[in-house]
This record gives C-alpha cells, structure tokens and sequence, in this order.
C-alpha cells in the first residue's frame, strides 16, 4: 500500500489537506495512506528537517510539500533520497529568500513582538489567493477565507513566529534537486504572486527529472483553491 505523507506551508495544519484527501478518497479505487507531517514548533531548519525525516517510516513514499512544506519537503528530498519515490513541491521554489524578504521578515517579527497579533489580516488573504477568485466564485473564496483564518488561529502566535524565523535562513536546493534519481513535480497557481514561475520554468527544462504544471485560475493556496487538480495528480502517482 503506498503512503503519501504531506507537509503543510506556514500556519497550515491537517486542514489544508482535507479537500484533496476528499477527492483522492472519491476517485482513487486503490488502498493509500495518506499521512499529514505538522512542521515541529521548535528548533532550526536542519532541525526541523531532520525530526520530520524521521517520521517518514517506509522507503517508498510519496512526499508532498506546500509552500514552506515544499522548502522542507525538498530538503528531505536531498538528505534522504531513498526513502522518497516521487516528490511533489505545490506553491513552492525551493531556494534561498530574497534580502528584501528576509528584511520584511525581520520587520514582521518584530512588529508583532511589539504590537502583537490579532490573526491573519485580511488583505494578506486576498493576496495569497487568485486575485479574481472572489468576482468569479464568492462562495469558494468564503470558504477558503474560513479555512486560512481556521488555520492561523489553530497555530497561534508563536508558531507564526517560529516558522517566520526558521524559514529565513536557507540554502537553494535547486541543483541538488537536479541531482536527484528522484521524479520531481512543481505544482504552481497561473496567479500565485508568491513564486517566480520563470525561474522555476527555467530550472525545470535545465534538468531531467523534473516537470511542471500550471493550474489555472488558482493563486498561492493551491490545496485549497484547486484540491481536484492535486488530487488527479497523486492519484497518477499511484496508479503508476
């Protein structure tokens, strides 16, 4: 039976995934396990890699990563290549952050330290989302808006802050990705304001082991905004 394990992006928890689990669930004939990795709350980024590559218990799994979860997933990926048959990266380039983001992140930080926090503002919301999505479907974006601010208050405060600072300092995995005797898979929203799909199309036609796909009318939040894509794609996996 073939376990696919999924590692949530910053103040996501098990209810990410619970759309796509629905739709592999209706879909899919097969037996699977389908596995949620909540990110540790403590620690660095080879710590926190390191404690959730230990949770990975068969040789052949399919490793999924959104986000944050991909930066993590990718990093799995490269320490741990045998335990990994496919690796899925949604939403994610998992390279090192701009000066200017890890800035914005030190600002963010303490900020809240300073002020504290109320809970996601609602137009961070807006912009991890596709930006037409509340004209075309109001009814689709109350529900993800819901489930985003479900998530955060979930997580609270310091977890927010644990995965602000852990998530700054770290290396690009490109090159090593490249390198991998691993079948790797970026998924990105058409509208996700987040990734760089340039560079991320780039690096894919420079190497042999990767594939993208690009889903339309989908932003950042791609698990929820377009959970039937990602679906049809594990369950390819699967039956392959």
């Amino acid at each position: 039976m073939k376990t696919i394990y999924f590692i949530p992006g910053t103040m996501c928890n098990e209810r990410l995934w619970q759309p796509t689990w629905q739709q592999i669930k209706e879909h899919y004939d097969g037996k699977c396990k389908l596995v949620h990795l909540p990110i540790p709350t403590s620690g660095n980024m080879e710590e926190v890699v390191a404690k959730m590559a230990a949770k990975i218990v068969v040789n052949d799994a399919i490793l999924v990563g959104f986000s944050l979860g991909g930066y993590i997933a990718s990093a799995i990926a490269v320490q741990h290549p045998l335990l990994i048959q496919h690796l899925v990266i949604v939403s994610n380039l998992p390279k090192d952050l701009p000066e200017l983001e890890i800035r914005q992140r030190h600002r963010t930080i303490v900020w809240i330290e300073k002020r504290g926090y109320t809970g996601i503002p609602n137009k961070r919301i807006e912009d991890l989302l596709h930006p037409k999505i509340k004209h075309t479907s109001l009814d689709s974006f109350s529900t993800i808006r819901a489930e985003i601010i479900a998530m955060d208050r979930d997580l609270g405060v310091e977890v927010l802050l644990h995965q602000l600072a852990v998530s700054m300092k770290r290396p690009s995995l490109l090159v090593q990705l490249s390198k991998l005797p691993v079948p790797i898979i970026f998924l990105t929203g058409d509208a996700d304001s987040l990734v760089d799909s340039n560079q991320l199309l780039n690096q894919v036609n420079s190497a042999n082991n990767m594939a993208l796909e690009k889903v339309v009318n989908t932003g950042h939040m791609l698990p929820l905004e377009s959970p039937q894509f990602l679906a049809l794609q594990l369950i390819k996996l699967l039956q392959n």
